[in-house]
């Protein structure tokens, strides 16, 4: 069985086509989880709606107090999941019908590979991304905020390479994720980060699903080579203050896992901790030599320019 668990808020535009992608997979052993946060539009009707007709697939979480965020929202769904693997599934997009198996037989496949069968397994996929009306937008794949994918620890300690909903995990990794923290800068972030420190990440570059942009996603897809972008990265204060939030995402790590981690995760994670005592040109040459560093040249200038 397959927990998909789906975040919803004031999502009446899109997410009739969303949860009808989800009903069309063709991995029939999926069970769909939806925790709305509170909508004030048409979105609880739509959900009940569903429920009603698919009693057997949706299960709505009756807590429909507002949590705030979608990290917040996603780590309070994943205390309703018992299923051995976990996926993550924003309202708006559309998911193609191979998408689960898929997904379901490379995690299988990686864990065959590990010794113990314990081990916590991120498997995540490409996306298209699509416009409104789910057409494709015109956009480089290489000018995408994550056009490669790096799975190492200390590149995930700066930048989060994974799309929470392009993820799949194993049980073992939805066991670790803990309590809602303030310092988790996101839900798929955070999972990523601690899978990649204690167990095995893993990318599949197939595109499996349509990631729509409608000018409300919490978080999308950006052109980040364009000149709008980057100017206004410039002028926005909070990229100066970002370094202070892998801090404290990072300190969160340390505090719950420093006796599971292996040694040399341990030393990075000292290591990256420790940069922030220092000055300045001792911190950009301790995040080069470190390899905590962004995806590409722009980006990586821009870090070494605030850190």
């Amino acid at each position: 069985m397959v927990d998909i668990l789906l975040a919803s808020y004031n999502g009446e535009r899109f997410i009739r086509e969303q949860l009808d992608s989800l009903l069309n997979q063709t991995e029939k052993g999926i069970r769909i989880i939806v925790r709305d946060d509170g909508s004030t539009d048409g979105t609880g009707n739509i959900l009940e709606e569903y429920r009603l007709r698919h009693a057997d697939k949706i299960e709505l979480v009756g807590d429909r107090s507002a949590s705030g965020s979608p990290a917040r929202n996603f780590m309070e769904l994943l205390k309703y999941s018992k299923s051995e693997y976990i996926m993550f599934c924003d309202q708006d997009d559309v998911w193609d019908p191979e998408k689960v198996h898929k997904m379901l037989v490379r995690m299988q496949a990686e864990e065959k590979r590990c010794r113990d069968g314990a081990e916590p397994i991120l498997v995540f996929s490409d996306y298209e991304v699509v416009d409104a009306n789910l057409k494709p937008l015109p956009i480089r794949e290489d000018s995408l905020q994550v056009a490669k994918y790096y799975h190492t620890f200390n590149r995930l300690l700066v930048q989060n390479y994974v799309t929470g909903c392009t993820m799949m995990i194993n049980r073992t990794a939805a066991l670790l994720a803990g309590e809602y923290d303030s310092r988790m800068l996101m839900h798929d972030w955070w999972i990523a980060l601690y899978v990649s420190a204690m167990g095995t990440v893993v990318h599949m570059p197939e595109k499996l699903m349509k990631y729509r942009q409608h000018g409300r996603n919490d978080v999308g897809a950006t052109d980040v080579r364009s000149m709008k972008y980057r100017l206004k990265k410039l002028a926005d204060r909070k990229v100066s203050r970002s370094k202070d939030t892998y801090y404290a995402q990072a300190e969160l790590l340390k505090e719950r896992y420093t006796d599971a981690l292996p040694e040399r995760i341990q030393r990075t994670l000292d290591e990256f901790l420790k940069i922030r005592t220092l000055a300045k040109p001792a911190r950009m040459k301790a995040l080069v030599a470190g390899g905590y560093l962004k995806s590409d040249l722009v980006r990586t200038m821009g870090q070494l320019f605030y850190i």
